[in-house]
């Protein structure tokens, strides 16, 4: 029974080491080592990913501050044109309150308003959803190749640790050579 066992512990051994040559992994080491360069390059990924949301939510907030601004502009065009502009005020006070707000806004962010360009902020936060997507594609290739290497250094650990107590009492065992 125990020579039965040992062999089917060798075909399962062997079976994960060739596992991990498919990966190109020669050697336990190896493996850990790759392992750990894929988490690094894992939490690289994520921390990308982080900053490229933080910059989307900041540009999607000033899209929504130049789609005010346009939108509202023309009232503040009139009030200033405005023969009567306190009752003109009173009429749209809140479109040129909106107008104000987002123009303050825009201006702290540093945006040119003589050139805004509404459409340029799409171009640009498409881009980044779409850089954003193949870092979480990335991520995911990442997190799978780790669970599957981890898998494997886990098999191997379980079969390999077994037999190193034999090893160590087969070599307690044995007289020094002179």
């Amino acid at each position: 029974l125990q020579k039965w066992a040992n062999k089917e512990n060798l075909k399962i051994v062997s079976a994960e080491y060739n596992k991990m040559l498919t990966h190109n992994l020669h050697n336990f080491s190896e493996l850990e080592d790759r392992i750990a360069l894929l988490h690094m390059q894992q939490k690289e990924v994520n921390t990308s990913v982080v900053s490229l949301e933080s910059q989307i939510r900041h540009l999607r907030e000033m899209l929504k501050y130049a789609e005010q601004y346009q939108k509202n502009k023309i009232y503040d065009d009139h009030y200033k044109s405005s023969k009567d502009p306190d009752r003109y005020f009173r009429k749209y006070e809140s479109q040129i309150i909106l107008f104000a707000g987002a123009e303050h806004i825009l201006q702290e962010n540093g945006i040119n308003l003589k050139h805004l360009n509404s459409n340029k902020l799409q171009e640009q936060i498409a881009d980044l959803i779409s850089r954003k997507e193949s870092l979480n594609t990335q991520y995911v290739s990442f997190k799978q190749e780790i669970k599957e290497l981890e898998l494997i250094h886990q098999n191997l650990s379980k079969y390999l640790k077994q037999d190193a107590p034999k090893i160590q009492r087969s070599s307690h065992n044995k007289l020094p050579s002179l």
